[in-house]
């Protein structure tokens, strides 16, 4: 063999100093990477999915994913140079199937299979996982139950207490802690009417909670009504942090009282 055909790379060990080691071929150095890259693209749409704000977003993230898989299968094929022709052309009939394309893949190689079960595994966490089959699952139930528990400040109210969420600040507000919630759905729009007294006077609090089947967009404190009247402009406002916020809107109503005397004072 020409000395000048081969490639060499430099290789140290202990007992020999340094040695000449042939350089592995393209297919048989790139392989291992790009197939685990394969196996690995479902945990990336997981992880990214959190930064998706709407279906549109989702709906693009996930079908990125399905073509990174198909892809990836067809471009590790395509520069395989570790296989001969008709192997490729066997493999090229599975390459629509990632999983079983990767099982076969490392078969041949003799490494065993476990990138194809990573996959598997990988591919039914975000099957389950994903926002879209998580979407089938809300309705006005799972709605209601969501909102009980959820802080405050997802409301943008400014407090630090976990522990102030919606349904433990209508026990508070509401008297003798008792309340009746009914929830309807319209659209993308589940909106949320709790009901009962409030110092004697009947009283309901509207919250409107947004989902477009993908993610909850937006959770939103509206409308309160007093003995039947609908509370409007500065009235609503303050009635609502009095409701969400308890005893800390009326420290800052005191700490406001206080200040603005202050300046009169001085003035």
């Amino acid at each position: 063999m020409d000395m000048n055909d081969m490639k060499f790379s430099w290789q140290y060990s202990p007992e020999h100093k340094f040695e000449f080691k042939p350089r592995l071929a393209r297919g048989e150095r790139s392989v291992g990477g790009g197939l685990w890259f394969v196996a690995l693209i479902p945990l990336v749409g997981i992880i990214l999915e959190s930064f998706a704000v709407d279906k549109y977003s989702g709906a693009v993230l996930w079908l990125t994913v399905i073509v990174l898989l198909f892809f990836g299968c067809w471009a590790d094929l395509k520069h395989a140079d570790d296989l001969d022709e008709m192997t490729k052309a066997n493999l090229s009939k599975v390459v629509m199937i990632p999983p079983l394309y990767l099982y076969r893949r490392d078969k041949l190689r003799g490494v065993g299979t476990t990138k194809s079960i990573v996959l598997v595994i990988l591919i039914a966490a975000a099957i389950f996982s994903n926002g879209f089959v998580q979407g089938l699952t809300v309705n006005e139930k799972s709605v209601k139950e969501r909102l009980e528990n959820t802080p405050v400040s997802v409301l943008g109210y400014n407090t630090s207490d976990d522990e102030k969420t919606v349904g433990h600040m209508m026990e508070s507000w509401f008297d003798k802690s008792a309340y009746e919630c009914e929830c309807t759905h319209s659209g993308d729009i589940y909106e949320l009417v709790y009901s009962g007294k409030h110092e004697g006077k009947s009283a309901e609090v509207t919250v409107n909670v947004e989902h477009d089947g993908f993610v909850f967009k937006k959770i939103k404190a509206e409308g309160v009504k007093l003995d039947g009247v609908e509370l409007e402009d500065d009235e609503l406002k303050d009635t609502k942090k009095k409701i969400f916020l308890g005893d800390e809107a009326e420290e800052e109503e005191t700490e406001s009282a206080n200040e603005e005397s202050a300046e009169e004072s001085e003035e």
